[in-house]
């Protein structure tokens, strides 16, 4: 039995008086930061019966600079909804149409010798369906590690994918690739002719209210939670990365926000946008426009987890019981175990 298991066998019954629920709330992050071995962490409930942040361990080995509710996180792939979020409102706008063809919108990238570029349509970028190779090929992370900075951070990034073979055929398989959503970035960046980085802040930070959000981040920033691995601190990739894929460095109050902006206000896309937004794919019924949609034993489920060297992140928001679910952390986890069911456990009940 795992200590997450023997914890939750432990766990007092939630008739208990409720305002033991943040102790145990923290005993789980607790626990899960020691049993992965992780430097720091935030964990986040908010819904109809409250809001509840717990926080352990550190942000900073240097100086032991401990995790706050301020801390900022960079959190990987799930920052792909908010990409999605800012081009499905350029679809409400008529600015963009998701039967348009990848190769007319993005006319001035060099994709000839990127698989299926040529025939994707942009449905088929949001929903991992256009069989388009990742760009992150071991060329990529040798020049990644070795200058983050000097990395092109936008649809040059394609490059990498040159030469490499499709993932299947367009519209006809699921296969994740994070080169869908550098293309969506820049997509969206061609259509309202700024930089995607104002793009995130004109359609959705500000919209959001997410005023601790950043596309990339300063290393000089002391707000934020540095990534750690064996090698490290390996901070800089991650902070260095603004492209469609995982563009944001955030807090778990912002993201609270943006999921509440997104699922259950009706802030950022219409009503009927949303419902399409969580439509599953025809290839891959877990798979939603820029979401991962799923059905557990406490509801049907919309969100994105994320995970690069030094930093995860799960996001989570239960419609049916209008609730958000955010756990942000700076390491990698050694099991495969999620906190984020083990803390629905603990609030949804059995």
């Amino acid at each position: 039995m795992s200590g997450l298991t023997l914890l939750l066998a432990l766990a007092l019954p939630l008739s208990e008086a409720g305002a033991a629920k943040p102790d145990r709330l923290q005993r789980l992050l607790d626990r899960f930061l020691a049993d992965e071995e992780l430097d720091g962490g935030i964990l986040l409930v908010s819904g109809p019966d409250g809001r509840r942040v717990v926080v352990s361990g550190i942000a900073d080995r240097k100086g032991g600079r401990p995790v706050t509710e301020d801390t900022r996180f960079y959190v990987a792939s799930v920052g792909k909804m908010a990409t999605a979020a800012a081009v499905l409102q350029q679809v409400e706008e008529g600015l963009l149409a998701l039967d348009q063809p990848v190769r007319d919108l993005a006319s001035d990238l060099p994709l000839d010798r990127v698989a299926n570029a040529g025939r994707a349509r942009l449905v088929h970028l949001l929903d991992h369906s256009s069989g388009i190779p990742d760009y992150i090929t071991d060329a990529y992370q040798e020049d990644e590690a070795a200058k983050p900075e000097k990395l092109p951070r936008n649809g040059a990034l394609l490059a990498y994918a040159a030469g490499e073979k499709a993932t299947g055929p367009v519209g006809g398989h699921y296969e994740y690739s994070n080169s869908n959503y550098v293309l969506l970035g820049h997509i969206a960046s061609r259509r309202d002719g700024v930089p995607f980085a104002q793009v995130l802040r004109n359609r959705v930070l500000e919209r959001a209210g997410m005023g601790s959000t950043s596309v990339g981040a300063d290393p000089r920033d002391r707000s934020l939670a540095h990534g750690y691995t064996e090698e490290g601190d390996v901070s800089r990739r991650s902070w260095a990365a603004t492209t469609g894929d995982g563009p944001l460095v955030t807090t778990a109050g912002d993201l609270e926000r943006f999921v509440f902006a997104l699922f259950r206000d009706s802030r950022l896309l219409g009503a009927a946008t949303v419902r399409r937004m969580l439509t599953p794919s025809e290839n891959e019924e877990g798979q939603g426009l820029g979401v991962a949609l799923w059905k557990d034993r406490w509801g049907r489920g919309a969100g994105h987890d994320g995970r690069y060297d030094g930093f995860e992140a799960d996001v989570r928001y239960y419609p049916g019981r209008r609730t958000a679910l955010i756990f942000l952390t700076n390491g990698n986890q050694q099991s495969d175990d999620a906190l984020l069911d083990a803390v629905a456990e603990e609030v949804f009940g059995p």
